[in-house]
């Protein structure tokens, strides 16, 4: 499986234990296999980090940061970036609009407005 072959069946997965490694090992022969996660690649190679080994090697997929960074057999594909995409201006106002409306919302119990910023 571990090759530019069309991928018919992709098995994600965000956290390992050795025995999961072992697990997914055999299954790569059957069918790709990948990683999924949130944080950077840093974090997440902490959380996959089993007897030392090089997690972008085992797996033919990984998506780090919801997706906008994604791997393919160890390399990195074209990356996206949402702000660069709508541009700086309409994103602005984009986020000025979303946040005005969740600040308006009547809702029983609300904390803060906020927007996170680090994966976009």
């Amino acid at each position: 499986i571990s090759s530019n072959a069309p991928v018919k069946k992709l098995v994600l997965f965000d956290r390992a234990s050795p025995e999961m490694i072992q697990l997914l090992r055999d299954l790569r022969k059957k069918v790709a296999i990948g990683f999924v996660g949130g944080s950077d690649l840093v974090k997440i190679s902490e959380q996959l980090s089993v007897d030392n080994i090089n997690f972008l090697e085992e797996f033919d997929f990984g998506f780090a940061e919801n997706g906008l960074t994604a791997y393919r057999l160890g390399k990195p594909l074209e990356s996206q970036s949402f702000i660069k995409t709508v541009g700086e201006k309409d994103y602005q106002e984009m986020v000025n609009f979303i946040l005005h409306y969740i600040a308006d919302l009547n809702i029983p119990i609300k904390r803060c407005v906020c927007v996170m910023l680090d994966c976009l």
